[in-house]
């Protein structure tokens, strides 16, 4: 048990420090995985490396082919993008609430420590910092979705933000203080108790953080564009 206890780990550690690559493109988007030169450089061995890579390939973060391997994901397109804040908006504001009645001192005082690191990257501003920020941004929300008690939501919510997270090295000027002005005012809401109000402010939060990640992909925000039509569904009165 104990050699199981430590390989577990060792995967663990592995799948984290991959995933920080690919979030923070020092794995670029679309690049390929070459697993023995990887495994060289996380001085470990390809089985565990591999193991990690088969978890991330079931994240959607890299894409596994027949006899090519392993290769980053690219950047979601202009419709996946809206798709993945379509559930980060059916989920959060819900998980935001709920943690508005649960959410002890300790927990307020470890969002609060996020924040502060926010504050000072993004009054840095400099590229190394801004990887800091959004370390902290993905922390922050998963301390919410942990206060939210239900750990597939949580899970869920993890590999949204993942996703979310490829465009945010293309933040603009602006954009890291509005990400964490926004992050405070859910913060109080919190502290005051108040679930409605918290849910209400998630809800701002993610599509404020939508349209700028539109913006920082280059396409305009979605209602800054023609209507689509969107597929009724069966039983819709909408």
């Amino acid at each position: 048990m104990a050699v199981a206890s430590r390989r577990d780990v060792l995967v663990d550690t592995v799948y984290e420090a991959v995933r920080r690559r690919l979030v923070e493109h020092d794995i670029a988007p679309g690049a390929r995985v070459t697993i023995n030169t990887l495994a060289q450089d996380l001085q470990v061995s390809p089985t565990p490396l591999r193991e990690a890579l088969a978890r991330l390939e079931g994240e959607g973060l890299v894409v596994k082919r027949s006899l090519a391997g392993y290769t980053a994901a690219r950047l979601l397109g202009e419709r996946d993008l809206d798709e993945l804040f379509e559930m980060r908006l059916l989920l959060e504001p819900a998980v935001a609430a709920h943690a508005a009645d649960h959410a002890r001192p300790d927990d307020l005082a470890r969002l609060a420590g996020h924040l502060a690191e926010m504050r000072a990257a993004t009054e840095d501003g400099s590229p190394a910092t801004l990887v800091l920020h959004l370390r902290h941004d993905a922390l922050f929300h998963d301390g919410i979705a942990a206060l939210g008690g239900n750990s597939l939501i949580r899970a869920t919510l993890t590999r949204l933000h993942a996703h979310a997270h490829l465009y945010r090295l293309r933040f603009q000027e602006g954009m890291a203080e509005e990400t964490r002005r926004e992050h405070e005012r859910v913060v109080e809401a919190l502290s005051e108790r108040d679930p409605d109000t918290a849910a209400a402010r998630m809800r701002t939060h993610l599509r404020r953080a939508h349209a700028r990640l539109r913006t920082a992909a280059g396409t305009p925000a979605a209602e800054d564009q023609p209507a689509r039509r969107r597929p009724r569904v069966r039983g819709s009165t909408a």
